[in-house]
Order: structure tokens, then C-alpha cells, then sequence
């Protein structure tokens, strides 16, 4: 290969090396992971201090949300006034913890969450104090414009026995 097509070579080499996305696709990653955390402490946030109106701020219009009981709500108002209810009596004096989260981007604004809690001061429907227990989130959450929101929620218990 003579010095000319040498050069011409690695400069289409390095020209494509300069186009991969990779840097973009990095700095994608790390905001939206970062964003995605911020759902996780703003939904804490929330919930211990029994705020339902920024718990559906939290959520897509469309969200399904499924409860630990296997219980299945589906748009923003609903999830919400289903979640005031249960707030004005038995998680009222519930605080959870978020203790870790994990966030893979599926597409630039589509992520898969896992968000795992702890919670104490809940009770049980006959107002039976429960004990602490510990769980898992799975969130689907999207971009809209630019802001995260979750648009399906599925909640378990950890080490339930039945």
C-alpha cells in the first residue's frame, strides 16, 4: 500500500471512529440513570410524606400500576386516589426507604427500574401493625419531553411465604 491510500485509510478509519455514538450514547446513559434515581427519591419523597397529589405527578397518564397484593390500577387518577385511600388509613404512618436502585435504558427514553424498599409503620386492612418488611419494585419508566415518569409499575414482597 503506497504512503497516499495509507493516509486516505486512516483517516476514514479515525473519521469513523469520531462518528460512533458513543460518547452521546454514554452521557444518555449516565443523565437518564441519573434522572431515574430522581423518581426513586422524589417517589419516597412522597410517600412518606403521604403527598398523593406528588406521587401522580410521578406517573404517566396511562401508568398500570400492580400492588403487592396483586391488585391492578390503571391511569394516573385512579393509581392516585387509590393510593390517598389506602394513605388516610393503614400506610399513614408508614415510611419507606428506598435502599437501592438500577436503572437500564431500553431506549433513549424508555428504562427498565428496579427499585428495592424497606417500609415500616403500616398496618394490615383490620389495622394490625405489620411487621417491617422489604420489596422490589419493577418500573418501566419513559421520557415525556423532559421529564421521567413511571408508566408501569409492578411491586413484591420479598421472601413471602405462603
Amino acid at each position: 500500500m503506497n504512503a497516499r491510500r495509507w493516509r486516505l485509510w486512516a483517516v476514514a478509519i479515525l473519521a469513523s471512529a469520531l462518528a460512533l455514538p458513543l460518547p452521546i450514547q454514554a452521557a444518555t446513559t449516565d443523565s437518564a440513570e441519573a434522572a431515574n434515581r430522581a423518581v426513586a427519591s422524589a417517589f419516597e419523597a412522597a410517600w412518606n410524606s403521604h403527598d398523593m397529589k406528588a406521587f401522580g405527578n410521578l406517573l404517566t397518564a396511562d401508568v398500570v400500576w400492580i400492588n403487592v397484593d396483586a391488585g391492578r390500577g390503571t391511569g394516573r387518577e385512579m393509581v392516585e386516589a387509590g393510593h390517598a385511600r389506602v394513605h388516610a388509613n393503614k400506610f399513614k404512618d408508614s415510611v419507606i426507604t428506598i435502599k437501592n436502585v438500577e436503572v437500564a435504558l431500553l431506549k433513549p427514553d424508555v428504562a427498565l427500574v428496579y427499585v428495592t424498599w424497606a417500609i415500616r409503620g403500616d398496618r394490615d386492612n383490620d389495622g394490625t401493625p405489620r411487621q417491617p418488611r422489604e420489596g422490589l419494585f419493577s418500573w418501566v419508566t419513559v421520557k415525556q419531553g423532559d421529564v421521567w415518569k413511571i408508566r408501569s409499575s409492578h411491586n413484591t414482597n420479598k421472601n413471602v411465604v405462603r
